[in-house]
């Protein structure tokens, strides 16, 4: 695995990526023809399971693009499904406290940081993609996956800066919508205590010196996150971007028709 996403977050090159809903693997060849740096194809808002997740990621690689999974819950065999079979990173929703993403670690990392069960697999080619011995295969995956919990909750924005500190979190991915519900203001996205909330968390990240990520369902969203001081940012999903596109073409048609 050779993570360009990870080295793009290193280099400050700002990055975009999308969510994965539609299970395409055409769509996915298709995406690699955009220029879009990464795609999270989500395990907990979309039928994707984990053997499906294999044929996308499996896509994505082919067509250049970094492959991440949204797991569906905070569990041992949906982290290790999803990083046996290729994911390079993993987004981790609904965390509530620091002793879950402990967990988080323990199930993502190996030996020794966290206790994943070592198994060769599509990651590493079955054994034969010559990353050495056992030793060596372990740093090798526990440098190259990002992990990446979501801080969408109350009980992860109060302790966001010991969760951003840990050994084996990459970074923080900021779920606005879930963590604007989580905090009583639903979608209130300009409510100052909302804006306070964003600027503890970058914060936190800038001082364990870990990435962070939003979400955004605009394109002026894309810009102004960056401007904002986040390191990564996620646009909208397939289906969403594949409606939007078609359904401008239509009713500039029909308007040229008229």
């Amino acid at each position: 695995m050779n993570n360009m996403l990870r080295k793009k977050l290193h280099n400050g090159e700002k990055p975009i990526g999308i969510f994965f809903d539609t299970a395409s693997e055409y769509l996915m060849e298709c995406t690699g023809r955009t220029g879009i740096d990464f795609v999270i194809i989500d395990n907990e808002h979309s039928p994707i399971e984990a053997e499906t997740s294999a044929r996308l990621v499996r896509a994505a690689e082919n067509a250049g693009i970094t492959p991440l999974c949204r797991v569906r819950e905070i569990s041992r065999p949906a982290i290790l499904k999803l990083l046996d079979v290729g994911a390079q990173g993993l987004i981790i929703p609904n965390v509530h406290n620091v002793a879950q993403v402990k967990d988080i670690i323990s199930y993502a990392r190996y030996y020794p940081i966290g206790q994943r069960g070592f198994c060769p697999s599509r990651k590493d080619g079955w054994g034969f993609d010559g990353l050495g011995s056992v030793p060596d295969t372990m740093a090798h995956f526990n440098a190259e996956t990002l992990i990446i919990p979501q801080c969408e909750t109350v009980g992860a924005l109060e302790s966001i800066e010991e969760i951003a500190a840990l050994d084996g979190v990459d970074g923080i991915f900021v779920g606005p919508f879930d963590l604007s519900i989580s905090m009583g203001m639903p979608g209130d996205f300009n409510n100052p205590v909302f804006q306070a909330a964003l600027d503890r968390i970058i914060n936190a990240c800038r001082k364990a010196g870990k990435n962070c990520i939003f979400f955004t369902g605009t394109v002026e969203g894309i810009a102004a996150g960056f401007a904002r001081g986040f390191d990564g940012m996620a646009y909208s999903l397939d289906a969403a971007i594949f409606i939007d596109a078609l359904k401008e073409r239509v009713e500039k048609a029909r308007q040229l028709s008229k």
